[in-house]
C-alpha cells in the first residue's frame, strides 16, 4: 500500500506512464508489414504475408453510411445513473453497460440495462429507488419498459450483463455482473425472470465486471466464466489525489487484482467452481472484457480476456476441461511497444476472411486500440498503424468495441464506444476530453480501416461505456446501442442504402437458442465468408445472437454450412437473401 501523501490517482498513474508511450506508439511502432515483428513470445515464429495488402485507399460509399439516434423516439430517453455523488467510488468508472437480446420471444430484440445504485455515503442523496430495466421491443420501433419483469427482485450495484440459454429450454436467461453480489436470472420464456442465483450457486460477491457463457467441455451445457476486477470495496476505499491535489478515486493499482471464476453446469440448474481445476483461476489480474470463441479453428471454445494495466488473457482450450494461457507466445499479451495496455473492450471476427477470428481491443487515452490479426490459428500479428486504426484512436479512451457489417457488403467494419473516466481530465491533460465521440472505421476490402466522421450524429458526445449490435427492427440493417455513464443511453438506427442479406437464428439439438461457438461458412458469389455466434465480447452486454450476412447485389447465398460445436454440419444450398432463417441442428 503506498503512503497517503504519495497515492496516484488511475489518471495520473497512467498519465505520467502512458505519454513517453503516446510520443512513440506510432512513430516507432514495429510494423509487420516492413520489418517482421516479434510476436513477444518464447520462441518466435516467422513472419507470414498478410492475405489482404495494407491500403490507405478510402472506402467508396463511405458518405452513404449514417446512422442516426432514434433514442427519444424509442421510449429510451432516460438516464443510467451511476450512483455517484459528492464523493466519487472506485467501481463507477466501468458502470455501465446493456445487453440486446429477445428476452420474449417475439423475433424482436428486447434491451437490458443494469443499474449501479448508489453505495456508501451516496445512499443518502437517492431519494427513489434506481431499478434495473427490461425494455421490450413492439417490432415498430418503439420499446415499452416491463414492469416488474424481475418479480421485485433487485440487484446489487449493476455493471454489465451475459445472456445465454443455461437450461437449455429455449428461452436466453441472463447473468449480472455486480459490485456486490452476481445474479442468475431464468426467463420464464414470456419476459419475466425468476431469480436463481442462490440454487445455482453463482451468487459471486465482490467486484465482477464482466462475463461470458460458453460451453468449454463441449457437454450440451453452457458454462459461465465471470471476469473480477481488484479487490477494492467501500470500506477499502482511501482516499488518494488527482495531479493538481484534488481528491479522487485511487489508481487500480493500489488494490490488489482479483480472480476471475469459472463455473461448470451441472445440467441440473446447479454450477460448480472448476477455476483452479480448469487453469483459470490461478492468476490475478484486473479483467473487463471478455469474449468465448474458437481462435484455433480446433472445435473448442477459447477465451480471450482484456485486462487492465497488465497483460491480456488468451486461455487455449486444451481440451478435457483444461485451459492454457498463451497469451505471451502468441502475441496479444500486450501492446506495440511491447508493454502491458489499459485494455478494456474486445471484438471478435474474421475482418480479412481467411477464416480465423481477429481481435479488436480498446484501451485508455494515449494509447492506440490494437487489432490482433490472427495468423492461421498459430499466432497473432499486433496491425494496428498498418490498418489504420492506431493514429486515430489515441485520444480516445475506449470500452466497448464491436466488429458488424453495417453496410451489408460482407465486410466487417468497428465501431468504437469512447468516453474517458476521469471527470478532471481536461484540467491537467489537453490531449483528451472527458465526453467524447464515438468512432466507426469502414473496412475497404484492403486491409485498411477508414474513419468516417459523418457518420454517426455530431452531437453525440458522452462518456460512453457500452456497445452492442443488433437488428432492431429486422430490416437487414445492423443498428447499435451505446451505454454512456450517468446519462442516456444512445440507440443508433442504420440508415445505410438497402442491400441484400440473410440472418439466421440457430437453435442446437439441445433446444439452447444461444450456440456459442456455432460458425456459418457462407459462399457468396464464389467466395466464403465466416461468421460465428459469439459469446460476449465488447464491453458490457452482448449483442444479437443471430447470425448476419451482408450479400451486397447477391440474391441468393450458393452454399451455407454450418458448424455445430457438437462437431456435426448441415449444409444448405441456394438460400434466398433477406429472410431470418431459422435452423436447428439435426439430432
Amino acid at each position: 500500500m503506498m503512503n497517503s501523501s504519495k497515492r496516484l490517482s488511475r489518471r495520473k498513474f497512467l498519465k505520467n506512464s502512458g505519454a513517453a508511450f503516446v510520443a512513440g506508439a506510432v512513430s516507432t511502432a514495429c510494423l509487420e508489414t516492413l520489418t517482421g515483428c516479434s510476436h513477444n513470445d518464447k520462441t518466435s515464429a516467422p513472419p507470414q504475408k498478410s492475405i489482404v495488402s495494407d491500403s490507405n485507399s478510402a472506402s467508396p460509399d463511405a458518405a452513404s453510411v449514417r446512422f442516426s439516434d432514434i433514442t427519444a423516439a424509442a421510449n429510451l430517453d432516460f438516464v443510467q445513473r451511476n450512483g455517484t455523488c459528492k464523493r466519487r467510488y472506485f467501481c463507477e468508472q466501468v458502470a455501465a453497460g446493456a445487453v440486446l437480446f429477445d428476452a420474449d420471444g417475439d423475433g424482436f430484440l428486447d434491451i437490458y440495462f443494469p443499474q449501479p445504485k448508489p453505495i456508501g455515503i451516496c445512499k443518502k442523496d437517492y431519494l427513489q429507488p434506481l431499478k434495473h430495466r427490461l425494455y421490450i421491443n413492439d417490432g415498430k420501433g418503439r420499446f415499452t419498459l416491463k414492469e416488474n419483469a424481475f418479480g421485485g427482485m433487485e440487484t446489487d450495484y449493476g455493471i454489465s450483463a451475459a445472456v445465454g440459454d443455461f437450461d437449455n429450454d429455449g428461452h436466453p436467461d441472463l447473468y449480472v455482473c455486480c459490485y456486490g453480489k452476481d445474479r442468475l436470472f431464468r426467463n420464464r420464456g414470456d419476459g419475466t425472470f425468476e431469480d436463481v442465483t442462490d440454487k445455482a450457486g453463482v451468487g459471486l460477491g465482490g467486484f465482477s465486471t464482466g462475463a461470458t457463457w460458453f460451453d468449454y467441455d463441449n457437454d450440451g451445457h453452457l458454462d459461465l466464466f465471470v471476469c473480477r476486477y481488484c479487490e477494492w470495496t467501500v470500506d477499502k476505499d482511501d482516499p488518494c489525489t488527482n495531479k493538481d491535489g484534488s481528491p479522487d478515486v485511487c489508481s487500480p493499482t493500489h488494490y490488489l487484482a482479483s480472480l476471475c471464476v469459472l463455473y461448470h453446469n451441472n445440467g441440473d440448474g446447479t454450477f460448480t467452481d472448476v477455476s483452479l481445476k480448469a487453469g483459470v483461476g490461478k492468476v490475478a489480474r484486473r479483467s473487463l472484457g471478455v469474449a468465448a470463441a474458437d481462435f484455433h479453428n480446433s472445435g473448442r471454445l477459447d477465451l480471450f480476456v482484456a485486462n487492465d494495466m497488465g497483460p491480456n488473457f488468451l486461455y487455449r482450450n486444451m481440451g478435457g476441461g483444461k485451459f492454457e494461457d498463451v497469451a505471451a507466445e502468441e502475441g496479444v499479451a500486450l501492446g506495440q511497444k511491447p508493454e502491458p495496455l489499459a485494455n478494456m473492450g474486445v471484438a471478435v471476427g474474421d475482418y480479412n476472411e481467411d477464416g480465423y477470428l481477429d481481435i479488436a481491443v480498446t484501451t485508455f487515452a494515449g494509447e492506440p486500440y490494437t487489432v490482433y490479426r490472427n495468423e492461421g490459428g498459430k499466432y497473432f500479428t499486433d496491425v494496428s498503424v498498418p490498418v489504420g486504426i492506431a493514429e486515430p484512436t489515441v485520444p480516445m479512451l475506449g470500452f466497448g468495441a464491436v466488429f458488424f457489417d453495417s453496410r451489408n457488403i460482407g465486410r466487417l467494419d468497428l465501431f468504437f464506444a469512447n468516453g474517458h473516466v476521469n471527470p478532471y481530465i481536461e484540467g491537467f491533460d489537453p490531449t483528451t476530453k472527458l465526453k467524447q465521440p464515438n468512432q466507426l472505421f469502414l473496412n475497404n476490402g484492403s486491409g485498411h480501416f477508414d474513419w468516417i466522421k459523418d457518420a454517426l450524429p455530431a452531437n453525440d458526445v458522452r462518456i460512453h461505456k457500452g456497445a452492442c449490435w443488433g437488428d432492431i427492427d429486422n430490416d437487414g440493417r445492423i443498428d447499435l446501442l451505446v451505454t454512456a455513464s450517468n446519462d442516456r443511453p444512445t440507440l443508433l438506427h442504420n440508415d445505410c442504402p438497402q442491400r441484400n442479406w440473410l440472418m439466421i437464428q440457430l437453435t442446437n439439438k439441445h433446444g439452447c437458442c444461444t450456440p456459442i461457438g456455432a460458425k456459418c461458412i457462407a459462399t457468396i458469389q464464389g467466395k466464403e465468408k465466416m461468421r460465428v455466434v459469439l459469446g460476449g465480447g465488447s464491453y458490457g452486454g452482448d449483442s444479437d445472437f443471430r447470425i448476419h450476412f451482408g450479400l451486397g447485389d447477391a440474391t441468393r447465398v450458393e452454399k451455407l454450412d454450418i458448424h455445430w460445436l457438437s462437431g456435426g454440419k448441415q449444409t444448405l444450398t441456394d438460400v434466398a437473401a433477406n429472410q431470418i432463417l431459422k435452423v436447428k441442428e439435426h439430432v
